[in-house]
């Protein structure tokens, strides 16, 4: 039985089989290495794709956000300018003249005159 394992050791040495388990193993090791540097290189790319993406997002939800102030501002100009508009059909409603049809004007509430005249003073 000793001889049988003095053999076995002595045609691994001599063969070279003992290098060649280290080298296997050694093999076996750059592969993981190589395998772990490609997954790294597809996190990297895939990194630098979504930083892209965010960054295209971004400038995307930036011009949104200045259209929608820019059409908030459009909206209270035109609320304000139909304000304007409305008053003025009010005061010309409450200044029209009673009779219809005539040439002797008379408002309600008299003429423009004593109603300017009410409001400055």
């Amino acid at each position: 039985m000793g001889q049988i394992i003095i053999q076995i050791l002595s045609i691994l040495l001599g063969s070279g089989g003992i290098v060649a388990l280290f080298l296997v193993a050694e093999k076996k090791a750059a592969a993981q290495l190589r395998n772990t540097d490609k997954i790294d290189d597809k996190w990297q790319r895939l990194i630098e794709q979504k930083e892209k993406d965010y960054s295209f997002l971004n400038s995307r939800y930036e011009d949104a956000t200045k259209k929608i102030e820019k059409l908030y501002d459009d909206n209270s100009q035109l609320r304000t300018s139909l304000d304007d508009i409305n008053t003025e059909c009010a005061v010309g409603r409450i200044l029209r003249c009673n009779r219809i049809k005539c040439d002797d004007r008379q408002p309600p509430f008299g003429t423009d005159d004593n109603l300017n005249s009410n409001n400055n003073g």
